[in-house]
């Protein structure tokens, strides 16, 4: 009980306050931002039809395949890049966790400082847990990645393209825009022909 009473009392009246409305504007925020991705691709799949064109409907399959083609392409290209991305948060965990290493495991550090322990070892053996973590997540990422651009360059694996996709949304901002526009694109059914057409040969 006198535990629970000093934790209260590190705790002020206030720091809950602000806790509670930090975290409710955390899920409002995230609702919100749910509800947006859901009603653009809403809009984009139930667009009007275009008006009538004097264009022969075999000139606007061939410009809608090319269109298509383009898109494909550029979703490839940027997925790569994602990937791209992920290497080098890899690389910057490598090194803030040699930085973190050198700064808790060298106690001349520590020295210079008047009326200051050292942090203890257990404090750095329990962070690595989370280099460890953000490390796999990053790793499985851009190998996600890297084999949805292929799969999107050869027209393969649709579905698989858009799992990753939906993903990449959760990675704000560029993850998002990339995966809503990956959604939309493969969500055509001019891509969808494509990518019979391809299982077909």
């Amino acid at each position: 009980m006198n535990t629970r009473s000093n934790i209260l009392g590190l705790i002020g009246g206030y720091e809950i306050i602000l806790i509670m409305v930090s975290l409710f504007i955390l899920v409002v925020a995230a609702a919100a931002f749910a509800g947006l991705i859901y009603l653009i691709v809403r809009a984009v799949q139930k667009r009007p039809p275009p008006a009538p064109s004097p264009i022969t409907p075999e000139v606007l399959i061939q410009n809608q395949q090319k269109r298509d083609r383009e898109h494909l392409k550029l979703l490839s290209i940027f997925h790569f890049v994602f990937a791209g991305l992920a290497l080098a948060g890899i690389g910057f965990l490598c090194v803030h966790y040699f930085i973190m290493h050198a700064v808790f495991s060298n106690p001349e550090l520590w020295k210079t400082q008047k009326d200051s322990m050292p942090p203890p070892k257990a404090f750095l053996d329990a962070f690595v847990w989370f280099y460890v973590f953000m490390g796999g997540i990053l790793l499985t990422g851009l190998v996600l990645n890297v084999l949805s651009g292929l799969f999107l360059r050869q027209k393969r694996h649709r579905v698989f393209s858009l799992v990753i996709g939906g993903l990449n949304c959760l990675q704000i901002p560029f993850g998002t825009a990339l995966g809503v526009f990956t959604i939309i694109v493969l969500g055509r059914e001019s891509v969808r022909g494509m990518y019979s057409d391809e299982t077909a040969k």
